[in-house]
């Protein structure tokens, strides 16, 4: 027997399994639903940072709430990095967990390592939401490798309507079929991924360099790891109005959002302040890969005209 062939012959090494859905969420869905087949007395624990729109509910909640499964939130802080400490406790203190970790705006949690390693030594089940992290995943490489299973949302990041992705990374096996009525999204691998992380990351790069000086507000991820591409640029907005920022913004034809503005009804008025503070203050600029430099300069004036104007 050959002790090296002349070329790769292990169909598993290395392997991940992709699935097709609609949406993220129904493939979180489908996740729950075959956990709970197995584990009739399991408890999902969340991130305490989940929001809601009239339009489209919550894809990471609405599943969750859906199939009637217990839950409980882990604490994060006003920059959404994750409470360890709560949250090992939220893991250890609940019946067979699936816990959801969750890579906000494109970035993992500076823990991200320490946490993944940590579930494992605890043979807890757990999933990657990295509907704003694919570029991290695919070409940075530095999330959504570690858990049972990892979330892409194609409409997140390419110039797409809808389309999930459910990364199997064959670490447990849950038996998830294709959903019937699932697009292919074949479509999204004609994109240049690697051109797409990095216009992204020079747009980042680009905005920071211009915001760092403001006065008023703080930018979540002034740095930009290796690895990361940035789905958005968050800033929290301490001494303005969030919500006129953001309708000012957009009349002067300049896309922002506020991820998450609104929380679901269960954080609401819960007892994670850190995260509650984060909702009300939160302002996401684009960092897209159709944003042009002078298009972006011209943004970032007029950002800080609307600032300074209160």
């Amino acid at each position: 027997m050959d002790r090296v062939t002349k070329q790769a012959n292990n169909p598993y090494q290395y392997k991940r399994k992709l699935t097709s859905f609609n949406r993220a969420r129904d493939a979180w869905s489908s996740i729950i639903e075959k956990f709970i087949k197995q584990n009739t007395d399991a408890t999902v624990i969340l991130p305490a940072y989940i929001g809601w729109s009239k339009n489209e509910g919550s894809g990471i909640f609405d599943p969750v709430d859906n199939t009637n499964i217990p839950f409980a939130f882990y604490g994060l802080n006003k920059h959404l990095q994750i409470d360890f400490e709560d949250f090992k406790k939220k893991v250890k203190t609940n019946t067979n967990p699936i816990v959801l970790l969750v890579h906000y705006f494109g970035f993992p949690d500076s823990n991200y390592d320490e946490i993944a390693n940590w579930l494992d030594e605890e043979n807890v089940f757990y999933v990657e939401d990295s509907a704003h992290a694919m570029l991290t995943d695919l070409i940075g490489g530095i999330c959504g490798r570690k858990a049972a299973y990892n979330l892409f949302a194609l409409h997140k990041i390419l110039p797409l309507e809808t389309g999930g992705l459910l990364v199997d990374n064959l670490k447990q096996n849950l038996e998830i079929g294709r959903n019937p009525s699932s697009l292919t999204n074949t479509h999204s691998l004609e994109y240049d991924f690697k051109s797409i992380y990095d216009k992204r990351i020079t747009n980042y790069k680009l905005l920071i360099n211009h915001l760092k000086d403001i006065n008023g507000i703080t930018i979540l991820y002034p740095e930009l790891k290796e690895g990361v591409c940035p789905q958005t640029l968050p800033v929290l907005i301490h001494d303005t109005n969030r919500d006129a920022i953001y309708f000012e913004m957009n009349k002067r034809g300049f896309g922002f959002v506020s991820l998450y503005h609104t929380m679901i009804e269960q954080l609401e008025n819960s007892t994670f302040e850190s995260a509650i503070y984060t909702s009300k203050h939160i302002i996401n600029l684009p960092v897209h890969q159709d944003c042009e430099e002078a298009d972006l300069v011209d943004m970032i004036k007029n950002f800080k005209l609307v600032l300074n104007n209160g």
